[in-house]
């Protein structure tokens, strides 16, 4: 599953699950960042509530003293590999994992097969007599 830990139901993997950063989270990763979320949307309710305006850069100030106060580490720099090679490298996993999915037999494949070789045991016909004249 290309190290993804979450996946569309039945275990469907598309193309463009392999770039979400998300999908990668373990089960207790993923409870904590809907808790964060969950958290800071209330937050932002309240705001709203009460009517204060508050610009993106107000929002971005909050957001970081949300996730200090939190316990959460803050990333202060763009890391080490960027967006685009990460969106690459994701793209080529999936293209493998597909090339693997797709080499691998199929149920309808092995169905198929079945059908053919329960048709194998199957008495022949027998040729009609031609009419006597």
């Amino acid at each position: 599953m290309m190290g993804m830990t979450t996946t569309r139901p039945g275990g469907i993997i598309r193309k463009e699950d392999a770039s979400i950063a998300k999908n990668y989270l373990s089960e207790e990763e993923l409870q904590v960042l809907n808790r964060i979320v969950n958290l800071y949307i209330e937050f932002a309710e309240l705001q709203a509530m009460t009517r204060k305006q508050m610009t993106m850069q107000d929002w971005i100030i909050k957001l970081d003293e949300f996730l200090t106060i939190s316990g959460r580490q803050l990333l202060n720099h763009a890391g080490n590999i960027s967006a685009e090679i990460n969106k690459d490298k994701a793209e080529s996993e999936y293209a493998r994992y597909k090339k693997f999915i797709d080499s691998r037999p199929r149920v309808i494949d092995a169905d198929f097969e079945k059908a053919v070789n329960e048709l194998k045991k199957l008495p022949r016909p027998k040729k009609p007599k031609p009419p006597e004249v």
